[in-house]
């Protein structure tokens, strides 16, 4: 079923007069051919039908979940979950030009996004969110597979459709006169279905098992912590301590005695943890002995799935590789800080001057300029260097607080924006918060 611009804003109407907006989304389920939010609001749970792509496309509202015999399960199911349940739903809307909605859902205090395009018979989705209390707002297209930090608190992000075709001509004289029920589309897909009974071990319990089994792999590498401190080794110069898994930050100015406690202390989490991770195990192992395969009746239809994780070739304006280098330069005894002076010098930077195991720096959550820390061979990341280089993007930045909250990764965690000067996307960041110090040895103005 495929519904108009007009069947999309009726439905979209139809949830805005009952006031969902005040609701949680409880539940996500997927069919083949549709997604399922279950919205818990004014003591009643609603039911959105949201279609997939491939000729089922639009918005739906029901009374019932899928039937437990077609739900199914996929990256993009998976996805979803991990986003949205347990999230305050805020409401729906519709684009002005073409059919593109908007569910937009609290988290972390924050307003997040997520949007749906049905173009050409397929589905193509944004995300708008933030990962984790206090960071900065991120957006994942599909059809450019990789989630960029999102700078521009002003973005529209309807707009960011016209890319892929966003049609801001489009006819809205069409409607469906009998548009269908999501229980008549259920319905139909049941009748598609070619249900089977397939008989499974009890899938709970041996996953639950495995889970147990790395959790204690990690907390059972208190031994290799307990090793570091026999062995003496020195954290004077160290600011995170990793060994396998298991990584300790050394925040502020601690002595070496306050060091080897931390160390300790987690050691003794860990040692804790292994006792309780044992038990657990053994529990999970007695549950399962006798235990008899289950059977469960399931629909073989193939998923629909949404344009997603392969880069689309979209014509946009090549940028040109400019001539003039727009970065600067600073030495401090063997260490060198590259700033890029605009988003052409961050690019620059990046791409001409850095190695991948070079550090990159840039304010936490805010536009910044983006700096580059090369150490010589065999030099550790230190406290002190990071507050240089955090002074810098401070500096570079007009950004005149004390303390600096930083992101900071290697080179070879960074990916450039295509079509984005200076854009990047990043992996494996942490997040610092660092002291405001001097650049006069540094800097020469």
């Amino acid at each position: 079923m495929i519904q108009y611009y007009l069947d999309l804003e009726k439905q979209v109407k139809v949830l805005r007069d009952n006031n969902l907006n005040q609701g949680q989304i409880q539940k996500i389920y997927s069919t083949s051919f549709y997604i399922s939010l279950t919205i818990r609001a004014l003591g009643k749970n609603w039911h959105l039908f949201i279609g997939r792509g491939g000729g089922f496309e639009g918005l739906w509202p029901s009374d019932h979940a899928p039937p437990s015999s077609l739900r199914r399960k996929d990256t993009f199911l998976e996805y979803l979950r991990k986003h949205l349940s347990s999230c305050g739903f805020l409401g729906i809307s519709i684009d002005q030009y073409d059919r593109i909605i908007k569910l937009e859902y609290l988290k972390y205090g924050q307003k997040n996004s997520f949007l749906w395009f049905w173009k050409g018979r397929q589905l193509y989705f944004l995300h708008h969110f933030i990962e984790t209390p206090g960071a900065s707002f991120k957006m994942l297209k599909s059809w450019r597979s990789k989630s960029s930090v999102v700078m521009d608190d002003s973005i529209n992000l309807f707009d960011q459709f016209n890319e892929i075709g966003r049609n801001s001509e489009m006819n809205h004289d069409f409607s469906t006169p009998d548009l269908p029920t999501a229980e008549m589309l259920i319905h139909e897909e049941a009748n598609l279905a070619n249900i089977q009974i397939v008989k499974s071990a009890p899938q709970f319990l041996l996953r639950k098992k495995e889970n147990i089994k790395e959790d204690l792999r990690r907390a059972n590498q208190w031994e290799k912590l307990q090793s570091f401190l026999d062995n003496g080794k020195s954290t004077e110069d160290i600011y995170e301590l990793k060994i396998e898994d298991q990584k300790i930050k050394f925040e502020g100015n601690l002595n070496s005695f306050e060091r080897r406690n931390l160390i300790h202390n987690k050691i003794k989490k860990l040692k804790k943890g292994v006792s309780i991770l044992t038990e657990r195990l053994n529990l999970v192992e007695e549950e399962l002995v006798g235990k008899k395969p289950s059977e469960k009746r399931t629909t073989q239809i193939p998923m629909i799935k949404p344009v997603w994780g392969e880069e689309k070739k979209i014509t946009t304006q090549k940028i040109e590789d400019k001539q003039t280098t727009e970065f600067k330069i600073f030495s401090f005894e063997d260490i060198q800080f590259g700033v890029g002076m605009n988003a052409y010098g961050n690019d620059q930077l990046r791409n001409k001057w850095s190695n991948k195991n070079d550090h990159w720096v840039h304010l936490d959550g805010m536009k910044s300029a983006h700096v580059v820390v090369k150490l010589p061979e065999g030099t550790i990341l230190s406290a002190d260097i990071l507050n240089l280089a955090a002074s810098i993007v401070a500096r570079f930045s007009q950004y005149n607080n004390d303390w600096i909250p930083i992101i900071h990764t290697q080179v070879k965690n960074l990916k450039g924006v295509t079509g984005s000067a200076g854009m990047v996307t990043y992996k494996k960041e942490k997040h610092l918060r660092c002291q405001n110090v001097s650049l006069e040895m540094v800097i020469k103005d």
